[in-house]
Formats: structure tokens, sequence, C-alpha cells
């Protein structure tokens, strides 16, 4: 989509850099085959990252400041904006061509917003930054499907309406399944690739839909118990989605900041099956869904992240009873028959 956001770092640090010098800081998320600049003036550094996709316009932003800065910004297109402060010392304050306040990013914690063409100013105290975020075309919110999103409402009748000034809702907590799905968009973009748009598309919409689980978690009274068990089923599915099976429910266990023993026992005060089970089953769905899209065992084995054809062969066969390739064999026959 066309680039409508304007960060004016030159206006505080000069001419962008030619090339990154190996004793520059680095980006601490990657935006693959993203248009980079680099930025330095004295102590401060910055680093900018943006993609260009037909469904959305990805951004992130890396920031080492010794002293606070105020960077101008321009928005030439109205559109929505949702803004993650992976990583913040200090809240960061926008202000309107008036001064005025009009919104704060907290750190660890995200927004949505609709931001109206004009000139806005940033302002950051000293210390390290990491901002992520895209703008997208607010229409994808058609036909009554915005109803399950009423923390947006505000957000996207500002947007249907032209408003004069800037909208945000309210902010919610950047937690690890939110960064998985970041992580995973950032590190699969490619250029030049037809399925490149459906994969944003489907990353985007399954950050948007998280984002409404974060409320709901946030803003809702919920069971606790409970809670940190769908949490982690969640975080479960997440980890398949982005790693495949190379990660363990040690995993899972500390970025919930509980045992692995602890997090079992809870499934099983629940009455669920354990945490193990539904890695299995998650990870399953996905090699089936590869196995139907793909001809070759070698690379549905690599994508899953199984350490050869062998173990990906032994883990189907255990929880289906058939090899992969039988499995491929029915599905091949199967639509052999429907398609005559």
């Amino acid at each position: 989509m066309k680039k409508s956001l304007h960060i004016n770092f030159l206006a505080h640090f000069g001419q962008a850099i030619a090339d990154q010098a190996p004793e520059q800081p680095k980006p601490r998320l990657n935006i693959r085959h993203a248009d980079t600049q680099y930025y330095a003036k004295e102590e401060n550094w910055a680093i900018a990252q943006e993609f260009d996709g037909k469904h959305g316009y990805l951004f992130g932003y890396d920031l080492w400041l010794e002293q606070a800065v105020t960077i101008p910004v321009r928005v030439d297109i109205g559109d929505l904006y949702v803004v993650y402060v992976v990583e913040g010392n200090d809240d960061i304050l926008i202000q309107d061509a008036g001064a005025d306040l009009v919104c704060i990013l907290a750190p660890s914690r995200a927004r949505y917003l609709y931001v109206p063409p004009g000139d806005y100013q940033v302002e950051l105290s000293r210390g390290q930054y990491q901002i992520f975020g895209f703008y997208f075309d607010g229409g994808i919110f058609r036909d009554g499907n915005e109803r399950s999103f009423r923390f947006l409402q505000e957000v996207i009748d500002g947007y249907r309406n032209n408003a004069k000034s800037l909208i945000h809702s309210i902010d919610f907590l950047i937690g690890p399944k939110t960064r998985l799905h970041i992580t995973h968009l950032c590190k699969n973009l490619t250029k030049g690739d037809f399925n490149n748009e459906t994969f944003i598309f489907d990353e985007l919409s399954r950050l948007v839909q998280l984002s409404r689980r974060k409320v709901h978690e946030e803003y809702e009274q919920i069971n606790p118990v409970q809670h940190l068990a769908d949490n982690a089923i969640e975080l479960v599915k997440a980890y398949v989605h982005t790693h495949g099976q190379a990660f363990s429910i040690q995993h899972v266990a500390d970025d919930l900041g509980v045992t692995a023993a602890h997090l079992c026992r809870v499934f099983k005060d629940e009455m669920l099956p354990s945490p193990r089970s539904y890695k299995d089953r998650f990870l399953l769905s996905r090699c089936k869904k590869e196995l139907l899209h793909d001809q070759q065992l070698g690379d549905v084995a690599e994508r899953c992240q199984f350490s050869s054809v062998a173990s990906f062969s032994r883990f189907f066969k255990k929880h289906t009873g058939q090899t992969p390739g039988a499995y491929k064999g029915e599905l091949y026959r199967l639509h052999h028959r429907v398609s005559l």
C-alpha cells in the first residue's frame, strides 16, 4: 500500500549513514527484505525499517538515545495503525501540530490508532526503544465483522468518518504470543512472491485477532487458573505455528512465568490433556496441511523443523498409524476420485 507515514529522522540525526559499520547497534528485530536506514548523531542512534505490502505497511524503529529528542512526523493519508512499543525506558508522547498531547504509548504495550493527515511530533526520553507496527486499510472491517472488536469501535468510526483528530484505543499488554507472531511475520517476508501478500494478510489478521484476546484477558474478570491454561494452549499453538516441533513445553512455561511441572498440574486439575498432547495435536494438524500443499517430504520435514525425514515419519506414523507417504497417497486417490 502507499507509504503514508514519514518519520523525519533527518531533523535530529541529519542524513542517513550509507552503510552500517561494525561498531553500530543492530536492529533487535529484523524485518526481512525491508528498506533500512541507519542514523547517528553523537551518542544517539536510530535504525528505521519499512516494508511495503499490499495489505499493510510494516515499520520497525530501534533507537538508542543519550538525551531526550523530539522527532517531526507527517501523515499523508488517514489510515488505521497498530503500534507496539516492544521495549522502552519511558512513555512515548505524540503531539499534534498545536503541540497538544494526543496519545501516549507505554513500554511493553500497544494501541490501535486512527491517524488523520497532518503534522505531528513524537517525544522520546533518554533510553532505548524498540517499536514495531503497521498501518492498513480500514476497509477490512466491513459487513459487520467489526462487532466483535468493541474496543476498536471509536477508532474504526474515526476512520470511516474521516475524523479530523487522532483517535486511539485502550492499550493492551504485549505478551509472548504477540512477540512470537511479530517475529514470525518479520522473518518470513519475501519479495516478488505471489503468496507473500496472502501470508502478510493472514499474519496481520492473526495479530488483530490476538489483540482482541489480549484486551479481553486484561480488562475482563476471568478465572486465573483457567486463564493460565488458556494462555498456555494459545502459546503452544503459536510456537507450533512459528517453530514447528523445535520447542519444548519448558519454553512455554518460562514465557508464562511458571515451572513446567506447575503447568502440567494446572492442566490435570482442569481435566485437560497434557501440554505435550496439545503440542502433538497442533503439530500433527500443521504437518497434514503442509503435506496437502507440498509434494516433497523433505521440504515438509524442514518447514516443520524436524531433524530429518525419518524423525518426521516416526512422529506422523505414531499419531496416525500411517506414514506421511501413505497419507499423501490417500489424499491423491481421494482427489482423483472427486475429479473424475
